[in-house]
């Protein structure tokens, strides 16, 4: 009898858990905004004074959002000790009518990181901070700061993970703008299904005299054209279990489940072509040797009116 009452009361409890849980996930599908409702900047984000002033009141109907890609490779570990965010781009994400913007960041943007003398490469914040979750938080900082926005989340990938995620949707087709037979790339020039591989190396090959800054806009074109494809594949559920087979383990947020939900209930209603796409104007700028991207900050602040 005690066994048959120990095991009943299992059974409730668990069935409130669910119950719980499937208010909750259903509450974050009607209204996104419930998800983001904080009233608090995540601690996460140390936001900048700069970014409080533009943003006195914390908005849970438009988030920022920063989307990073780790450079991180075997031979990148071994031989420098490190690793950096060589893609970052930010969406402005608002919950309420779902648009969205992004506006990406050129790797070699020369700004001031938080703590550190003098200015550097944006890029360099995640390894600056320590790489891991505080590298993410310096980053956060480093663009909230340039931007004057509180970006307060982030997703980030191994970008040398791209090939299995593209597969697991079939490829993704694309038109490529320019012939690509260098630095271990071999693309030709015309509209294609890239698979993994391919796609890899059209996201990452920056050999043209415009260098990342041509990469950037690749990046964006492959970003719109991979969201196509995954609403293309909507009804396909073998191809999502596939997509959550190359995710797992290999993707880093702040963002917790029932946030996660919610941007998955705004993003499946989004039309790619809907997104504007924006990235930091500049020149290239030499000192010392090295190349930066030097940002107008002029015209900067003029897109952000747009972005924001």
């Amino acid at each position: 009898m005690r066994k048959k009452t120990i095991i009943l009361t299992l059974i409730i409890i668990f069935a409130i858990i669910l119950s719980i849980f499937g208010y909750n996930s259903y509450n974050t599908f009607k209204n996104p905004t419930s998800a983001f409702s904080s009233t608090k900047m995540p601690n996460s984000s140390k936001i900048t004074d700069k970014a409080k002033k533009n943003n006195s009141e914390f908005s849970s109907e438009k988030i920022y959002l920063a989307f990073l890609g780790l450079d991180m490779t075997d031979e990148r570990i071994k031989t420098i000790g490190n690793f950096r965010t060589d893609t970052i781009g930010i969406f402005s994400i608002d919950l309420k009518t779902k648009k969205v913007n992004l506006l990406s960041i050129p790797r070699d943007t020369y700004v001031q990181i938080p703590g550190r003398k003098g200015y550097d490469k944006i890029n360099a914040a995640y390894p600056y901070g320590g790489m891991g979750k505080s590298g993410y938080e310096l980053s956060l900082k480093t663009i909230s700061n340039f931007l004057g926005i509180d970006v307060n989340y982030y997703i980030s990938i191994d970008m040398q993970n791209i090939s299995q995620i593209v597969d697991a949707v079939g490829g993704v087709p694309i038109n490529v703008e320019e012939d690509m037979h260098t630095h271990g790339a071999n693309l030709n020039k015309g509209y294609q299904v890239l698979d993994g591989k391919k796609a890899e190396e059209y996201v990452r090959w920056r050999y043209d005299p415009m260098g990342d800054i041509n990469r950037v806009k690749r990046q964006q074109q492959f970003l719109l054209a991979f969201l196509k494809q995954l609403k293309a594949n909507k009804n396909d559920v073998s191809s999502y279990i596939k997509l959550y087979d190359a995710f797992k383990g290999d993707i880093y947020t702040n963002l917790n489940f029932n946030q996660i939900l919610a941007l998955i209930s705004v993003m499946k209603d989004v039309n790619a072509d809907d997104i504007k796409t924006y990235t930091v104007p500049g020149s290239f700028y030499n000192l010392n040797n090295i190349s930066y991207w030097k940002p107008d900050m002029e015209k900067l602040n003029e897109i952000l009116k747009e972005f924001k």
